[in-house]
């Protein structure tokens, strides 16, 4: 993942909006600024997601790690996240798990890490 390096996300991030789309499509910076070393076919074909989320095994995983997450009743998560939703989500044909339910799992998982990593002081009502 080339594009990953953080001085180069760090510059992308700061530039513009309109730099980042200024010919009306998205990455046209990063576009731009491989037009010479690609072909064209590359350079303009449509964004795709990464990791390839179309892959069950990819929701598989998601729910795996899910289930993990549930075995462990005290995590400090479900202060933030409802743990009969976690617990549906895990359920699913992996199939069958659609974009938003593989986006829930994503963002309560980064939210689990996180709070592993941080460890804040919870202040919740």
């Amino acid at each position: 993942m080339p594009y990953c390096d953080h001085r180069l996300v760090e510059y992308v991030y700061n530039a513009p909006w309109s730099m980042k789309t200024r010919d009306g499509r998205e990455k046209s910076l990063l576009r731009g600024a491989t037009r010479q070393l690609l072909p064209d076919s590359v350079a303009w074909r449509p964004k795709s997601p990464y990791p390839s989320t179309q892959d069950p095994y990819y929701s598989q995983e998601l729910q795996n790690q899910g289930k993990d997450l549930l075995a462990d009743r005290d995590h400090d998560v479900f202060a933030l996240v409802d743990r009969d939703w976690l617990e549906g989500a895990t359920k699913r044909d992996p199939a069958a798990v659609d974009r938003l339910t593989r986006l829930g799992l994503e963002r309560v998982l980064d939210l689990a890490a996180w709070l592993d990593v941080y460890r804040p002081e919870l202040k919740l009502p």
